[in-house]
């Protein structure tokens, strides 16, 4: 009987050790080596049979990867460390404004109808620019600074304000009301994926939203995407009369050739023209750089 109670209180005190090793092995399992970490081994050299040691360690080791999963998802694509962002400041992945490609070529068969596609041609390159200029954003709220903004609504994109009305409330409030009030969630999520900068706020009717003043760096860096803009306007009007002028070029040698004085003539007015809509490219330039520069 002696010996019996002997052998059951052994027992009894190897499944303490048992116990307290492998909770002490559930804590410090990371720092020792994996073949003991990982093993079917405890720390102490007891088998691993205790289910409240093998709980411990099973939690331990999932906070443990937690917090290395959280760790990797505060570094960003290229592996450092993703900042934080400014009030005011230009998203990273912020795009520049651009404008809509349209097609230069201007054709006609007759004087009249080469000046006219010209003159179209040139007045959309004119309204193109000034809408990419007005996507550009400032430190005001504006309601032009949303016209670029994708809402993904009814299995389609469409530009933000043809799913909601933009108001302008204060010096540094906008608020966005939706022509369909199941579409507010989309709003909001196209807003915060347009990589603006904004924070918009649903209150389950409309969605306000503050636009932080701009520092002296973004000034900077908008009014080179306003100059980048009006220089792709330029461009495009420079095609635009290249190609009236090779228009009518061609009617000099077509089935009612034209004089070359008439041709001159006409070369001259694509010219104005041209030269008209550069000028007023210029006047729309000025005026968002003075607009960004005004604190």
């Amino acid at each position: 009987p002696k010996t019996m109670t002997l052998r059951r209180s052994l027992g009894v005190l190897a499944v303490l050790l048992s116990v307290v090793c492998d909770t002490i092995h559930a804590f410090v399992g990371p720092t020792i080596p994996a073949q003991l970490a990982f093993g079917r081994t405890g720390t102490c050299g007891i088998g691993l049979r205790s289910p409240f040691a093998l709980a411990l360690r099973t939690r331990h080791q999932g906070v443990a990867m937690m917090a290395k999963g959280k760790k990797g998802k505060d570094k960003d694509a290229g592996g450092g460390k993703k900042a934080k962002q400014a009030p005011g400041a230009v998203p990273a992945g912020e795009k520049a404004p651009r404008m809509k490609k349209e097609n230069t070529d201007v054709v006609g068969g007759d004087p009249k109808e080469i000046i006219e596609n010209a003159k179209e041609k040139m007045s959309k390159t004119v309204e193109n620019t000034r809408e990419a200029l007005g996507a550009i954003r400032t430190g005001r709220p504006s309601p032009k600074m949303f016209d670029k903004v994708m809402v993904s609504v009814y299995g389609q994109e469409s530009p933000l304000p043809q799913v909601c009305t933009v108001n302008v409330r204060s010096a540094s409030t906008v608020e966005l009301s939706p022509f369909d009030p199941t579409t507010l969630g989309d709003i909001e999520k196209a807003i915060q994926t347009a990589d603006m900068n904004l924070t918009p706020n649903n209150d389950g009717a409309l969605i306000r939203i503050n636009i932080p003043a701009l520092n002296a760096e973004t000034r900077a860096q908008f009014s080179k995407q306003a100059s980048a803009v009006a220089e792709d306007g330029k461009v495009a009007l420079r095609n635009i009369r290249r190609t009236g002028v090779d228009a009518v070029k061609k009617l000099e040698k077509g089935q009612t050739p034209v004089s070359e004085d008439e041709s001159k003539t006409l070369q001259d007015e694509i010219q104005k023209l041209t030269d008209n809509c550069t000028k007023e490219l210029d006047e729309l330039f000025k005026a968002k750089d003075k607009e960004l520069n005004t604190v």
